[in-house]
Order: structure tokens, then C-alpha cells, then sequence
């Protein structure tokens, strides 16, 4: 039996639209040359964040078991590509499960963060991957039933990788062109 999940463990560029599931109708926000998205923090966080020689530094490295060779050495911060998406709370698959796992995790100051499109090498990831997992963990049921097996994290941690897209092609839901249009699930 083939899982619905299979083909995000195996291939890199993937996106669950192409799947058939709606993405949200988050945009990316591209403006003379910057990207912004917006990162949530604790207050304790803050003074190391905007300290001299320091910032918001990329600490935790990408992992998952088969590494793609362009991320391997690389390091990830995670933020929204809207200040407060709409899926972390009226999510189609999830609820308000996102907006828990906030809650539980991420802070409650927001930060806007712009990023020279041409100096860092961005990418957008389908965290409905993870969420999977967590729906399992904390509600007992798999939202998307993509069956992974989420005991040990490895399935889950590799589809997230692999649904990694650089900003550069990210723009979405895929158009009728196979063009991105908008930053959500592409």
C-alpha cells in the first residue's frame, strides 16, 4: 500500500497543492529587492537579537536523515510570510493548531525581519508536514493522512527538507503555467 505521504520522503520540490490539498493564501513579500517575513521571539531573546555583532542568527542546522547536498552546512530561522497567517488559526486541516503550537513554543514578539533576496539564499518550506505529526501527537489524528510514521521524527523532518523551494521560484499556488502565484504551498 502506497502512502499518500511517499512521494514527499523520496523527492525534493514537492508541494501538497499538487496533491490536492488547499494551500492558504499567504503572499510573499518581494519589494526592492528585499524579502520580509516575520519571525516570533520571547521577550528574554531580544536583547541578544539586537545586540552589536549580533541579530537573529540562524542556530539550528538543517536536519533530516538524507540531507540534500545544497543544505548540507546550512542553518535554518523559521518565521511567517505574513505577521499572522491565517492558517494558525482557521486552518482548513489543522484549526487553530498552529496558533496552540505558538503558544506552547515560538514567543509572542513579533518581528519583521527584510532580507537581501541576492545575499541569502531563502527558502520557503510546507510546515503542514510537521503539523501532521503534532496533530497526531496532541489531538490523535492525522489531519492529512499522509502516514508517516512520526515516532522518531526522521519521515517527517525529511518531507519537511524535501518540501523546501527557493524564494526565488516560490510564489504560491502553481497557476495553470506551473508559475507560482501565491506564497503558500508551492
Amino acid at each position: 500500500m502506497t502512502r499518500l505521504g511517499q512521494p514527499f520522503l523520496e523527492k525534493e520540490g514537492l508541494s501538497l497543492s499538487q496533491y490536492g490539498f488547499t494551500p492558504d493564501e499567504g503572499t510573499v513579500e518581494l519589494a526592492a529587492g528585499m524579502v520580509t517575513y516575520y519571525h516570533y521571539t520571547h521577550a528574554d531573546k531580544l536583547e541578544e537579537i539586537f545586540s552589536p555583532d549580533s541579530g537573529l542568527l540562524a542556530r539550528r542546522p538543517v536536519a533530516c536523515p538524507n540531507i540534500p547536498e545544497q543544505f548540507k552546512d546550512r542553518y535554518v530561522t523559521e518565521g511567517f510570510l505574513e505577521p499572522f497567517p491565517n492558517w494558525l488559526k482557521k486552518c482548513t486541516y489543522f484549526d487553530d493548531l498552529g496558533y496552540e503550537l505558538m503558544n506552547r513554543h515560538i514567543g509572542n514578539i513579533l518581528l519583521e525581519i527584510k532580507l537581501p533576496v541576492r545575499e541569502f539564499d531563502v527558502h520557503i518550506a510546507d510546515y503542514a508536514h510537521v503539523m501532521e505529526c503534532k496533530s497526531i501527537e496532541l489531538r490523535g489524528t492525522p489531519a492529512l493522512q499522509l502516514g508517516y510514521d512520526c515516532s522518531g521524527g526522521s519521515e517527517v523532518t525529511q518531507a519537511n527538507v524535501h518540501s523546501f523551494i527557493a524564494q526565488r521560484v516560490y510564489r504560491g499556488n502553481r497557476n495553470n503555467n506551473n508559475e507560482c502565484e501565491t506564497a503558500v504551498d508551492c
